[in-house]
């Protein structure tokens, strides 16, 4: 449940709270549902304090993609940095399931983006740009640079796949089982000339 913001609370907290519940909103009815007013209310913030902000009908909503996204990016370029290179994507993996442990409403920004160009523009670039990262952390072998690449984008989609299946009740998935799949199937196919 979200925290109104009290009267003392400065703009960057109002801001933040207003994020939030529009990550809330996302993770609960999808992106569509995820408009400035919608927020503001859930917040308790007046729409007032945020129209300088949020200018456009899109840029809230951007902004929790691009929050979310850095969010889990920081965390595993984090743990990546700080591992030994044997063990990085294992690492990055590790940090990755924490993050949508943590908070499971990232998973909603991670994998909804179908009829919005603004989100499937950033959601294409931000896992061209992970493939990228994880390509590089592959060394001593023959793979091509642009390979290894198509192959961490394979990577990422069965990524998304097991995370949702873990998020779903429905299923056996569990946060063990994303964590050890999710790290062997990178190892395996990034690794494989």
């Amino acid at each position: 449940m979200l925290r109104a913001v009290e009267d003392g609370d400065d703009g960057a907290d109002a801001l933040d709270e207003v994020v939030d519940a529009g990550l809330q909103l996302w993770a609960d009815a999808g992106w569509a549902a995820v408009t400035l007013p919608a927020a503001c209310a859930a917040a308790g913030v007046g729409v007032e304090e945020m129209t300088d902000e949020f200018t456009g009908p899109l840029d809230l909503l951007c902004e929790v993609f691009d929050r979310s996204t850095d969010e889990r990016a920081s965390a595993v370029l984090t743990a990546m940095d700080a591992a030994p290179h044997e063990q990085r994507l294992r690492e990055g993996m590790r940090a990755y399931v924490a993050c949508i442990d943590r908070d499971p409403r990232h998973a909603a920004v991670l994998v909804e983006a179908v009829g919005c160009p603004e989100l499937r523009s950033r959601r294409r670039s931000s896992f061209r740009g992970f493939a990228a990262v994880m390509a590089a952390q592959v060394v001593g072998t023959a793979a091509e640079p642009r390979r290894l690449q198509i192959a961490a984008h394979f990577c990422l989609g069965g990524l998304t796949e097991i995370t949702l299946a873990w998020l779903d009740a429905e299923t056996d998935v569990d946060r063990e089982l994303v964590l050890e799949h999710g790290a062997r199937m990178f190892e395996v196919v990034m690794t494989t000339p």
